[in-house]
């Protein structure tokens, strides 16, 4: 195994970034149904006060791991001549930061101001915010099918991968589209838990073999200037 080099640490942090923010995730536990009664919602925000607060800290730290992340994958696909979608890889994936960030955010947020704020207002603000993170799936959506054209144009990485990410691309598409007012294509609902693993086990994957490429990629010497 070849030395750990900054390239390496910065492709590897889509490890680290899909396990914190797993962690962070799983932490609150099941939320409420965005249409759940505003006593219910004010409850589940109460119980798990302490849990939502150290997950925002963890799924902050978790967008600083992703931004990495992306900056390294996009670089692979520009570096094979891609440009175009290496931006789109890159501006996918910032967008799709900026929309978590804010997300998160107005979770914490309310977390805090569920105890002087009217629960009606919580109630309706914490809709906002189910129906404002399911925008995720519609950016990540564009991450995924630029990546699947350029991999199957570059041959950078493995050809199984592009396929790989062709299928997860399709996921995220029903997790976007699932506004229905309840069931299985709700938002909250099961379908978007599913894009949501996918999405995490999509970014393990590619992080891998990032690392491993970066790896076998020889090192060149060090350029000495003629005396």
């Amino acid at each position: 195994m070849g030395r750990w080099t900054a390239e390496r640490l910065a492709a590897a942090s889509g490890i680290a970034f899909a396990v914190v923010l797993l962690v962070a995730s799983l932490l609150p536990g099941s939320p409420k149904k965005y249409n759940a009664s505003a006593a219910n919602i004010v409850s589940y925000l109460h119980d798990k006060h302490r849990e939502i607060l150290i997950g925002g800290v963890l799924s902050g730290i978790a967008l600083v791991l992703f931004l990495w992340f992306v900056a390294s994958f996009a670089r692979t696909f520009r570096d094979a001549g891609q440009g175009r979608l290496a931006t789109i890889v890159y501006g996918a994936g910032v967008a799709t930061v900026a929309i978590a960030a804010i997300s998160d955010g107005t979770m914490v947020a309310l977390a805090r101001l569920s105890y002087w704020v009217d629960p009606k207002t919580v109630q309706g603000l914490y809709g906002v915010d189910s129906f404002f993170y399911g925008r995720l799936f519609w950016t990540l959506t564009a991450l995924g099918v630029a990546t699947t054209l350029a991999v199957r144009r570059s041959r950078v990485l493995p050809e199984w991968y592009g396929w790989l990410s062709a299928a997860g691309s399709v996921v995220f598409v029903l997790g976007a589209v699932s506004e229905k007012t309840k069931g299985f294509f709700s938002p909250g609902g099961g379908m978007e838990f599913i894009a949501f693993l996918v999405f995490l086990a999509w970014v393990l994957i590619s992080s891998v073999l990032l690392v491993q490429k970066l790896a076998a990629a020889p090192t060149s010497a060090p350029s000495t200037s003629p005396m």
